[in-house]
C-alpha cells in the first residue's frame, strides 16, 4: 500500500461513512452546460404544453369565481367597496422553478428573519417567519433531490405520450418524488441536424427536455420501481431525437414541484393582505389570549347520548364497527364543546381553536366523527340547525382524509359529501370506495370541482390542507361570499341600473362554512393549516402531539416549520410578552422540543377546560401491557386501559408468543435487591423478575452490525441496515405465519429506509409479500395485529449524528412513542440493548422487560462475566420527566401505574 492510499484510508472516518451520496463533478459539469434548445412537455399541472389536454380545474375555479353568486354592480354605500377581483380566481404566489439551484449551491443557506414564536404577536413577524422558513425547506429539497441523478439512463415507453424510468428503490427515497415534480433530461449524445445545403452539413447541438412526473408506482415481485412521466413530443421533435427504438440514454435530474410552497406562501399573502382589524381578529386563533365567552348549555342541551348517528346502507358496505357505538365522559364533554359553539355562533369575532388531544386508541377520530354528525343534527335532533351548517374537514395526508371520507360516508347520502382532489391527482392513487364522492371532467379521470347546483347539497367536504387552496381560489371562503351575498343584496334592492324591484330579499348570512376540523392536526405546518383558515375560522384541531411532528428537511427550519400549529398552540402563554406558569391551552415548557411532560401535567391537574381542549384518556386498543411505559414516558402516567378482555384472543396470542421464545433463550441473570432497601413495598414489589405470561411483548436482544448502503440505494443518510436483525425480525415472522398468522396480519417496522428495503427483500424472498413493511412514519395512524420493530441500530457512535440528522429512533421520542403504540395484539422489538441502554427511554423499556421475564437473546455485554445485578441506590419513580433529577434515569426506575395494577407476583 502506497502512502498516498495509507492517507485516503486513515481520512474514513464515522462522517465520512454517514455522509449523503455524492454526484460526481463531471456529472454536475455535464448538466450546466449550456444547451441549444429547451423542450418544455409538460406544465405546472402535469398537462402536456402542445395543448392536447386543457387544464379543467383551472377553467373550473374561474367559472366558480365569477357565477357561485351572481356578479353585479357593487351599489354599497356610502361607496363601492366591493372589489371585482372578488369575481376573479384568488391570485397564487409562485415560486419559478430554479432548475440548477442545486447545482450551484451545495450546502444549506442562512436565514435571520425569525423570532420567536412563542413570544410574538406579530403578524409581520410571523409570516417574515414563515416565508423564510419555506424558502429554505424548497432550497434543501432542491439539494436533496439532485442526489437522485442518473447517468447514461434509458427511458422505457408507455402508450403514446408517456414513458417511465425505471430504477431500484426510488419509492423508498426520502425525500420522496412527488406528482408533479419536474423532471429534466439531456440526451448524452447531442442531436445532429443536417443542412439542405451544398455540401451537406451535419450540425450537432444539445437539447434539454423539461417535464413532469404523473405517477410513481412500486415495484412488485422484485421488479424496479417506474416514474412515469410525460412524453407526448410533438412529430418534428420526435424526428429531431431519433430514438424510436428507446435506445438513446439521457442524463437525468429531479427538481421538487413548488407547488406545496406556492400554496403556503399563498396563504401567507392572504394573512399580510387582511385589513388591520381583520389580522386583530384573527389573533384570537393565531395567539390566543383568553378563553372564549360561550352561552352554557342548558341541561337538556348537554345530553349527547339521546340518540346516535343514523348509519346509512353504505355504512354497513364498509363495515364501520364504531358508528353507533358510545363515546366515554371526555369524548362526549369535546361534543359538547362543539355543540356550544354551534349553538352560540360567533360571526363578529374569531375564538380560540378547539383541541382534541389524546394518544393513539383513545378514540380521537371516532369522536370527531360524532362532533361531525351532531353539527349536522345527526346527533340530537332540533338542538341545532340542520340545514344551515356545512363542514370543511382537513388532514396533513391524503390517506387520512380518505380515512374521513370512508367513515363519514357511513352518515351521510352520497350527494351531502365530496372528496376533493387537485387535477394533478392520478385516479389510479384513490382507492375505489372514495371515487364516489369525487366530481371527474366527464369521458376523463381528471379530478375537478362539482357545479354551483352540486355545492348547494353539500354538508361536507373532506380534502388535504394544501388542497383547501383550490376553494381558496374559487373564492369559496366565508369572507368572499359574505361580502358578494351583501353586494347582490344591495343590488336587489336599489335603484338599480336595470330598473328592477324586488321589494324584500331574504338572502342567507350564515357562514358558507360553518365549521372547520383538521385532524391529523400535529402532523401539519403552520403554513398548511392557514390554507383552511383562510376558507373558515370556527376551527377545531385533532391529534396528538407527543406523536409525529411535520417532516421537515431543513435543520434550521425545526423551530418553525417542524413544530405544528397544534403544539404551538398547546404552550401558548397567557401573557404573550411576559411569559407565566400558566398557559390557555397547556403550561410554558422549556424549549427543548423533545418533551411536553408539562403540558401533560397540566392536564393531569385540569381535566374538561369545555371550552379549550380536551385530553382523551381512556384506551381502547391493544392488551394494557403496551400502555405500561407509553403512558408513564409520554402521559405523565394518566392513560386508563379500556379495551374488553377477550380471553379465547388473549390465549391465542400468548400461544404464539410461546412459539416465538422457542426460537432463543430467556435472558439468564437475576436481580439482588440490598437488604436495606427490602422495606420499601416498591422495590420488594418491582425489585424481582416475575415473568408474565399472558402480556403479549418479546424483546430479542441481538448484537449486530449496522452499515450504510447509500451508494446501492436511494435512502441517503437514511440507508442503514442491520443484517443480523433482519435475519432475527424475519425468523420471528416466519414462525408466527408457520404457526397461523396471516401476513396481512403483520407489520415489520424499522426507523431507517435501508432496513425497511432489505426486511422487504428477505420477506419477499420467502413469499411473504402481504406483511406490511415500512418506516415509523409510514405507520403514523395505522395499526396492525402484530408490530415487529427492528431498532437497527448497532453502533452507539453513530447515535448522536442520528439525533442530529432527524433520524432514527434514539433520542427521538415521538419515533419512539409511535413505535410502541402500534401493536393491537402483539408486540415485538428486536435491537441492541447496549445501545438502547444509552437512551433514557429504551433505558427503562429493557428495565421493563427484564422484571416481567420479556427479555430473550443477547443480554448487555457487562453481564457476560456476571450473573446477578443490583439495584442499590435505585429509585422509583412513576413518569418519566421524574428520572431527570436523578442522573437522566441512570439510577431510577420508571414504574406506571398500569403496571402496578395487571403485574402479577408470582409467590
Amino acid at each position: 500500500m502506497n502512502k498516498k492510499q495509507i492517507k485516503i484510508g486513515k481520512s474514513l472516518t464515522s462522517k465520512s461513512i454517514l455522509r449523503d451520496k455524492f454526484v460526481p463533478q463531471h456529472q454536475n459539469g455535464f448538466n450546466l452546460a449550456p444547451v441549444a434548445y429547451r423542450w418544455v412537455l409538460c406544465n405546472e399541472g402535469g398537462l402536456h404544453a402542445n395543448g392536447s389536454i386543457p387544464n379543467d380545474m383551472d377553467s373550473i375555479i374561474a367559472k366558480m369565481a365569477e357565477n357561485f353568486i351572481p356578479r353585479v354592480q357593487c351599489m354599497c354605500a356610502p361607496t363601492p367597496v366591493h372589489s371585482p377581483y372578488y369575481y376573479m380566481p384568488y391570485p397564487t404566489h409562485h415560486v419559478p422553478p430554479d432548475l440548477y439551484f442545486a447545482l450551484r449551491h451545495n450546502n444549506q443557506s442562512e436565514y435571520h428573519n425569525q423570532v420567536d414564536l412563542d413570544e410574538t404577536t406579530s403578524i409581520k413577524e410571523y409570516a417574515s417567519t414563515f416565508r423564510d422558513a419555506l424558502r429554505a425547506e424548497h432550497e434543501e429539497l432542491m439539494r436533496l433531490y439532485e442526489k437522485y441523478s442518473l447517468f447514461q439512463w434509458s427511458l422505457h415507453k408507455v402508450g403514446d405520450d408517456k414513458a417511465s424510468i425505471k430504477i431500484v428503490g426510488i419509492s423508498d427515497a426520502r425525500p420522496s418524488l412527488q406528482v408533479n415534480d419536474i423532471v429534466l433530461l439531456r440526451p448524452m449524445q447531442p442531436l445532429v441536424k443536417v443542412t439542405n445545403t451544398r455540401p451537406v452539413r451535419a450540425q450537432q447541438y444539445a437539447i434539454e427536455i423539461e417535464t413532469r412526473i404523473l405517477n410513481i408506482v412500486r415495484g412488485k415481485d422484485n421488479l424496479p420501481d417506474e416514474i412515469i412521466i410525460s412524453w407526448g413530443l410533438k412529430w418534428k421533435q420526435q424526428d429531431e431525437l431519433k430514438d424510436h427504438a428507446w435506445v438513446r440514454q439521457y442524463s437525468i435530474r429531479f427538481i421538487p414541484s413548488s407547488t406545496a410552497i406556492d400554496r403556503s406562501l399563498t396563504a401567507l399573502d392572504w394573512l399580510e393582505n387582511l385589513s388591520l382589524f381583520q389580522q386583530e381578529a384573527l389573533k384570537d386563533i393565531l395567539f390566543p389570549v383568553s378563553a372564549p365567552i360561550v352561552a352554557p348549555l342548558t341541561s337538556e342541551q348537554r345530553q349527547v347520548f339521546r340518540g346516535v348517528p343514523k348509519a346509512t346502507d353504505y355504512a354497513s358496505q364498509l363495515d364501520i364497527s364504531d358508528i353507533g357505538s358510545p363515546l366515554n365522559e371526555l369524548q362526549s364533554s369535546f361534543v359538547r364543546m362543539v355543540r356550544a359553539r354551534t349553538l352560540d355562533p360567533s360571526f363578529e369575532m374569531t375564538r380560540p381553536p378547539m383541541i382534541l388531544t389524546g394518544p393513539a386508541g383513545t378514540g380521537k377520530t371516532k369522536t370527531l366523527i360524532y362532533a361531525i354528525a351532531d353539527v349536522l343534527g345527526l346527533l340530537q335532533h332540533g338542538q341545532v340547525d340542520v340545514l344551515q351548517n356545512r363542514v370543511l374537514v382537513c388532514c396533513p395526508s391524503h390517506a387520512a382524509s380518505d380515512v374521513l371520507t370512508r367513515r363519514l360516508a357511513g352518515l351521510l347520502k352520497q350527494s351531502e359529501i365530496f372528496r376533493l382532489y387537485d387535477a394533478s391527482r392520478p385516479s389510479s392513487t384513490v382507492p375505489g370506495y372514495i371515487l364516489p364522492f369525487t366530481c371527474q371532467v366527464p369521458n376523463s379521470d381528471r379530478f375537478t370541482l362539482p357545479s354551483p347546483s352540486v355545492w348547494a347539497k353539500l354538508r361536507v367536504v373532506v380534502c388535504t390542507c394544501l388542497d383547501s387552496h383550490l376553494l381558496f381560489r374559487a373564492q369559496l371562503t366565508n369572507q368572499i361570499i359574505r361580502a358578494k351575498r351583501q353586494c347582490f343584496r344591495t343590488f336587489l334592492l336599489s335603484d338599480n341600473p336595470l330598473g328592477l324591484s324586488f321589494g324584500k330579499v331574504s338572502l342567507d348570512d350564515n357562514p358558507f362554512f360553518t365549521h372547520l376540523f383538521i385532524d391529523e392536526a400535529a402532523q401539519a405546518t403552520e403554513p398548511e393549516i392557514l390554507c383552511p383558515i383562510s376558507c373558515v375560522v370556527e376551527i377545531s384541531l385533532i391529534g396528538d402531539p407527543r406523536q409525529l411532528s411535520p417532516r421537515v428537511f431543513a435543520n434550521n427550519t425545526s423551530d418553525n416549520l417542524g413544530r405544528s400549529f397544534m403544539e404551538r398552540l398547546l404552550r401558548r402563554p397567557v401573557t404573550c410578552m411576559g411569559g407565566g406558569g400558566e398557559s390557555l391551552l397547556g403550561p410554558v415548557v422549556q424549549p427543548d422540543a423533545t418533551s411536553l411532560v408539562d403540558l401533560i401535567r397540566y392536564y393531569a391537574s385540569v381535566d374538561g377546560q369545555e371550552q379549550l381542549t380536551i385530553f382523551l384518556t381512556e384506551n381502547y386498543r391493544g392488551h394494557p401491557s403496551f400502555l405500561m411505559m407509553p403512558s408513564s414516558f409520554f402521559y405523565f402516567d394518566r392513560l386508563k386501559s379500556s379495551k374488553e378482555t377477550d380471553l379465547s384472543g388473549q390465549t391465542f396470542w400468548c400461544d404464539l408468543l410461546r412459539k416465538v421464545e422457542d426460537l432463543s433463550s430467556p435472558v439468564n441473570i437475576s436481580i439482588i435487591t440490598p437488604d436495606a432497601d427490602r422495606k420499601s413495598p416498591m422495590v420488594d414489589m418491582f425489585a424481582q423478575i416475575h415473568r408474565q405470561t399472558t402480556w403479549p411483548i418479546h424483546f430479542r436482544g441481538v448484537q449486530g452490525v449496522d452499515s450504510s448502503v447509500a451508494i446501492e440505494n436511494f435512502s441517503g443518510t437514511d440507508s442503514w441496515q442491520n443484517i443480523m436483525e433482519a435475519e432475527a425480525t424475519v425468523e420471528i415472522i416466519s414462525s408466527l405465519i408457520v404457526n397461523g398468522i396471516q401476513p396481512n396480519r403483520i407489520g415489520a417496522m424499522s426507523p431507517f429506509r435501508g432496513q425497511v428495503v432489505l426486511l422487504r427483500k428477505l420477506l419477499r424472498g420467502k413469499y411473504y409479500f402481504d406483511v406490511n413493511v415500512g418506516t415509523i412514519a409510514n405507520y403514523q395512524a395505522v395499526e396492525q395485529d402484530v408490530i415487529v420493530l427492528s431498532l437497527t441500530r448497532g453502533n452507539c457512535d453513530f447515535v448522536d449524528n442520528d439525533i442530529e440528522k432527524g433520524m432514527g429512533i434514539f433520542g427521538r421520542p415521538k419515533q419512539a412513542n409511535v413505535a410502541m403504540t402500534r401493536a393491537e395484539n402483539l408486540f415485538i422489538v428486536v435491537g441492541n440493548p447496549d445501545v438502547m441502554m444509552r437512551d433514557k427511554i429504551w433505558r427503562q423499556w429493557l428495565r421493563f422487560c427484564l422484571r416481567n421475564g420479556l427479555w430473550f437473546g443477547k443480554g448487555l455485554k457487562q453481564w457476560e462475566n456476571v450473573n446477578s445485578v443490583t439495584l442499590k441506590g435505585m429509585k422509583f419513580v412513576s413518569t418519566l420527566d421524574m428520572t431527570q433529577k436523578l442522573d437522566e434515569g441512570k439510577s431510577s426506575v420508571v414504574v406506571s401505574t398500569l403496571e402496578k395494577i395487571h403485574r402479577v407476583v408470582s409467590e
